[in-house]
């Protein structure tokens, strides 16, 4: 048991370790960090960048479009799925708006948002469009996870509404909402980033890393994916340990 612990805890670190040892390898055989900097190189784009104005500035708004895009999204796919869970009709009614969500090409729906909004509405659209359908069937599983014939079996024994909803609902639904805000906000980052890229939005993560791929600033193009998936992870992480701590009350 105790060696299975020790293997599990280790294969994270021995995995991160195999990647740095390619990244070294890869970087070795470019020779050029116009083609592919070395670590240290790319470590000190990256510790540059906190000390720089611009970084901050793009740091916050890309941050900012992230949790509006996330929150209304989330909002939205609860909502579609409390109205599913409600009626068959309407359950069926939504789908084929989720199955169009979940088609849609990303960069072309970029484009044609920028021909309709501006460069900074276009990515939290998209953004919004592409997440929701993930949202909606993570909403939707957990409001399934409401064990329904306790709810009846507490109301007739005249439980509120109130106490139903903070003491039972809440409590069975809470690992599953944490660990789809976790994921969601990550994939949101993620898509927000690539979306300011395409839309060439200013004062965003994408508008620094289209900037260094101008001035060919490889090591900085890689410093600021290294943030991205840094804050990426720590986000789905934090939550992921929230929705397990979650778990333990129910």
């Amino acid at each position: 048991m105790k060696k299975e612990k020790v293997i599990s805890c280790a294969a994270p670190v021995i995995s991160v370790l195999a990647m740095l040892a390619l990244w070294a390898a890869a970087a070795r055989v470019a020779d050029s960090e116009f083609i592919l900097p070395n670590i240290g190189q790319t470590l000190k784009s990256f510790f540059k960048l906190f000390g720089e104005e611009e970084f901050y500035r793009a740091l916050f708004g890309t941050l900012a479009r992230t949790f509006i895009a996330f929150f209304i999204s989330l909002a939205a796919a609860f909502l579609l799925a409390a109205v599913s869970k409600k009626s068959i009709v309407a359950e069926r009614f939504i789908k084929p708006f989720i199955s169009v969500a979940r088609a849609l090409p990303t960069v072309a729906v970029v484009l044609l948002l920028l021909v309709w909004t501006n460069s900074k509405v276009a990515p939290v659209i998209v953004t919004m469009l592409v997440v929701l359908p993930t949202e909606y069937t993570g909403a939707y599983n957990a409001l399934s996870g409401v064990d329904e014939n306790t709810i009846s079996a507490l109301k007739l024994f005249g439980v509120s509404e109130r106490d139903l909803f903070f003491r039972v609902k809440l409590k069975q639904t809470l690992p599953e909402v944490y660990s789809l805000v976790g994921s969601g906000l990550s994939l949101n980052l993620k898509l927000m980033v690539a979306a300011e890229v395409l839309a060439q939005t200013a004062r965003s993560m994408g508008y620094l890393i289209n900037t260094a791929k101008i001035y060919f600033e490889i090591s900085k193009m890689i410093a600021v994916v290294l943030v991205t998936v840094i804050l990426g992870g720590g986000i789905e992480g934090a939550f992921s340990l929230a929705s397990k701590k979650a778990g333990k009350w129910k």
